[in-house]
């Protein structure tokens, strides 16, 4: 059975218009980064005092993070920040990918304010890795 819808989920990606995915990819890309900016104004800018909504923020990266190879399906012609590097070393991108998963993951789970900060910086340097690798910068 799981076999059965992995082949349907891959075939409704492939189905998919590639100027589709990509806006699609560029949305969901663009809410992580938000979601990393509302943390960062209040962990590392120190813009806003309150750390009620740190915990949805981090879970919302841990969430989108644990589909982001799935966004990047097979290199097409369409204009975007992608590099070509992401298929021909997809290897590597996925662990840049599954890293970021796994430090999100902990990022979530932390409910003291020194840890959550520390471990913050660590999902955003996660980050910055991938897309010093594997985005074109503007």
């Amino acid at each position: 059975m799981k076999r059965i819808l992995l082949v349907l989920a891959t075939l409704s990606i492939a189905a998919d218009a590639p100027d589709a995915v990509v806006k699609y990819r560029q949305t969901v890309m663009k809410s992580l980064g938000a979601h990393m900016n509302a943390m960062s104004m209040i962990v590392v800018k120190k813009q806003i005092a309150s750390r009620a909504q740190l915990a949805a923020h981090a879970e919302a990266v841990h969430l989108v993070s644990a589909g982001i190879v799935e966004l990047f399906p097979v290199p097409d012609k369409t204009k975007s920040s992608a590099k070509p590097e992401i298929w021909t070393r997809f290897a590597e991108f996925k662990a840049a990918a599954a890293k970021l998963e796994r430090e999100s993951a902990r990022l979530s789970q932390l409910k003291d304010p020194k840890a959550f900060d520390a471990q913050f910086q660590v999902v955003a340097n996660a980050c910055e890795e991938c897309h010093d690798k594997f985005r074109v910068r503007d």
